[in-house]
């Protein structure tokens, strides 16, 4: 294949340990193409950043791919020499990638770029040297069977490292999956005898449909120990026999769907709707209901509504719904006036020091989509996903951080809210994630805060 060698010999590089000198790393890349039988056709080698921050070199060796209209392999020493850290060297990549040309690195170890990435720089704020030490450790007590982290509900850490049972957690864990499997209790209803009955989690609050579903389907219960891809049959005491385990498992795929397929349409304020009395999300759900008149025609409805989801996932609250599209309706003049409200309150000099609500809320999405895009890499690194996928994780990760700056400086604000009904569903999606720190609503109210 054809290979083009790129290198950086500046601060970061040194800093990695991985700096080379120009003379040094063409003798290695006609090496690696010796070796490999790739043609060698140029090399690029910044020493140095220019004063805006970009790599001469390397903008070069950009225009020559793209003139050359021809595939390259890009070899480089290792990940540090095309970004300083995970988001950069994922940045570069997919430009790259984008443009005809695949990146390899010169290592026998590491020769995938984002492996090597994960390998060289680590993830922000922690040390690679303490994060192989950890990891080490975790899997030698994993060999052991011994107990990572906090153990599940119904078992403690014993002094040895090997799980142990608790008493009185014991009885619950045997509780759930009897209701499971013998008394055929679904999810939801289990959830509710668990609710009525004040029996309380480990941390003392209510139970959840999450939470029983993760422990029917967890092999911790049956004695089995699984971590790091080990699976330990008999490596502690079981609290529920391997026969009823199974049949917990047979229950949960005979009562899946099959063949239906969802089509439902996303609702307009997902995830921005709270209870006002329990202060829980409210989820959107669509009920398709069809009936026979007296006349002998059969008709169809289909409902939206948004939904309390203490209701269906703790079975606490009560059955407080609002039809989705009175709603939504009801939400766009309250916005109007609350973000005129907004305006005239930051232009307010006593307010100068107030952190806006919405402010926190969009630090928390974009933490949010840094967590979702480093998992993504991961994924990639490993050949689970696909480089476009991550590219896909990359652009919402740079979507939140504009609309976090939009939030703090709304603009044409008036002039989307007075053509509301000619905006699409997906502006009027980010305009309200932009502008919409939550909807609190109660049965007879809504408020909209900003």
């Amino acid at each position: 294949m054809r290979a083009i060698g790129y290198f950086r010999a500046d601060a970061n590089t040194q800093k990695n340990g991985a700096a080379k000198s120009s003379i040094d790393f063409r003798d290695d890349f006609a090496e690696y193409c010796d070796l490999n039988l790739h043609q060698q056709i140029k090399t690029f080698g910044d020493l140095n950043a220019s004063g805006n921050g970009r790599y001469p070199q390397y903008d070069q060796m950009i225009e020559f791919i793209k003139e050359s209209r021809s595939n390259f392999l890009v070899v480089i020493p290792d990940s540090t020499h095309i970004g300083s850290d995970l988001e950069s060297v994922a940045r570069t990549l997919i430009f790259l990638e984008n443009n005809g040309a695949k990146v390899i690195c010169d290592d026998e170890d590491f020769p995938a770029p984002l492996q090597n990435a994960f390998h060289v720089l680590g993830v922000t704020g922690i040390s690679k040297t303490r994060s192989a030490k950890i990891k080490e450790s975790m899997q030698a007590r994993a060999l052991k069977g011994q107990g990572l982290g906090r153990p599940p509900y119904g078992y403690r850490n014993g002094d040895s490292g090997i799980l142990e049972t608790v008493k009185n957690e014991t009885a619950v864990v045997e509780l759930i999956f009897k209701l499971y499997t013998q008394e055929d209790m679904g999810l939801r209803l289990i959830v509710q005898h668990l609710n009525e009955r004040d029996i309380p989690t480990r941390r003392g609050g209510k139970w959840n449909v999450v939470s029983v579903r993760d422990m029917l389907k967890n092999p911790v219960y049956m004695g089995t120990y699984t971590r790091f891809g080990l699976r330990l049959p008999r490596a502690h005491e079981a609290i529920i026999p391997p026969a009823t385990f199974r049949e917990a498992q047979d229950t949960t795929r005979s009562r899946r769907p099959v063949g239906r397929v969802s089509r439902a349409e996303p609702f307009l304020l997902s995830g921005l709707v709270y209870c006002g009395y329990c202060d829980n999300k409210m989820m959107g759900v669509t009920r398709r209901q069809s009936w026979r008149n007296k006349d002998g025609r059969r008709h169809r409805g289909v409902y939206r509504y948004y939904q309390c989801q203490s209701r269906n996932n703790q079975s606490i609250c009560g059955y407080h719904t609002w039809r989705a599209p009175l709603l939504e309706g009801t939400i766009v003049p309250q916005l109007t006036l609350a973000l005129q409200a907004k305006q005239h309150n930051l232009s307010d000099s006593s307010n100068g020091n107030q952190k806006p609500e919405l402010e926190a809320v969009w630090e928390e999405r974009v933490k949010n989509a840094e967590r979702r895009f480093i998992q993504m890499m991961r994924k990639t690194a490993r050949g689970a996903a696909k480089l476009d996928e991550l590219a896909e994780h990359l652009t919402e990760l740079d979507n939140a951080r504009v609309n976090a700056k939009k939030a703090t400086s709304p603009g044409a604000d008036e002039d989307v809210l007075a053509n509301w009904q000619d905006v699409d569903f997906d502006q009027q999606r980010d305009f309200l994630l932009t502008h919409v720190a939550r909807i609190v609503v109660r049965d007879e109210m809504a408020r909209v805060e900003v």
